[in-house]
């Protein structure tokens, strides 16, 4: 049953959140250590969890011709979503409290690359997406959506953050329910993340900024038109996303969890 699986998840996101606060305490090794658990454990608890569900293996690891299809059009469109939404929130924000986000990523471009896009964008999809998509899209995609982007963004820990985490959340899910993979969302986790690294990196540099971005929005009004004419192809995917399923079931734990890391997000944002 889907109570049961959203259990599951919500208490391996809690340790996962836990762990992830815990590394903060420590440096060094132990500091890495510490976060590649935050991601190992909840990830092999889940699945041990789970193991008799009869569920494929391989399931979602993979994608076929048909989702590469549908996922191409669907990059830049997601990307652009995700900036739009980040870029009103941190509007929001600084007319509130007058503070911007700021992030260090260091001298180097190849270890932020590695650290802020790629590293991010294996262990985030593995834990926020792979784990829902076998526990719960199976029975009920729409609730796959919902505990997906629920936890995605308050994992983030950050005012600034968490409302375009939100409706990241909820994209990469509708693309990797309409390919039928984690794939999709692991390439549009990694192409977001570059983009941002690359931009931070290139920042002194105005016009080659502007022209990135034109880049951007030239290639999303081109996929949304591939979108529209591709409209038949989607229309299994709106279905199963607005078809009720199964019901779902907010746990204690998930009400723990959202009140620990919007209390945490606060304490960020006014420390």
């Amino acid at each position: 049953m889907i109570g049961h699986k959203t259990r599951i998840l919500t208490f391996s996101y809690t340790l996962f959140i836990i762990l992830l606060l815990l590394s903060g305490f420590f440096t060094g090794f132990l500091s890495e250590l510490v976060y590649f658990l935050a991601f190992a454990l909840p990830i092999g608890i889940s699945l041990f969890l789970s193991r008799g569900d009869g569920v494929e293996k391989t399931r979602y690891l993979t994608i076929d011709s048909m989702g590469v299809r549908r996922f191409l059009p669907l990059i830049f469109p997601t990307i652009s979503a995700t900036i739009v939404i980040s870029y009103i929130t941190s509007l929001i924000i600084f007319a509130i409290t007058g503070k911007t986000n700021s992030v260090d990523l260091g001298d180097s471009f190849v270890i932020a690359l590695v650290s802020h896009a790629l590293v991010p964008a294996l262990l985030e999809e593995a834990i926020f997406r792979y784990l829902p998509l076998r526990l719960i899209a199976p029975h009920s995609p729409r609730a796959a959506i919902i505990i997906s982007a629920f936890f995605f963004s308050l994992s983030h820990h950050d005012l600034f953050t968490i409302p375009y985490a939100l409706v990241a959340g909820v994209m990469l899910m509708v693309v990797d329910l309409a390919t039928e993979s984690v794939i999709p969302s692991v390439i549009i986790h990694f192409i977001n993340n570059a983009l941002s690294v690359s931009l931070f990196f290139v920042s002194y540099h105005p016009v080659l900024v502007m022209l990135v971005y034109g880049v951007i929005i030239l290639l999303t009004v081109m996929s949304v038109y591939a979108i529209h004419a591709m409209k038949d192809e989607y229309e299994d995917v709106f279905y199963i996303i607005t078809d009720k399923g199964e019901g779902m079931k907010f746990t204690a734990e998930m009400a723990f969890f959202a009140v620990l890391t919007l209390a945490i997000a606060v304490m960020s944002l006014i420390s």
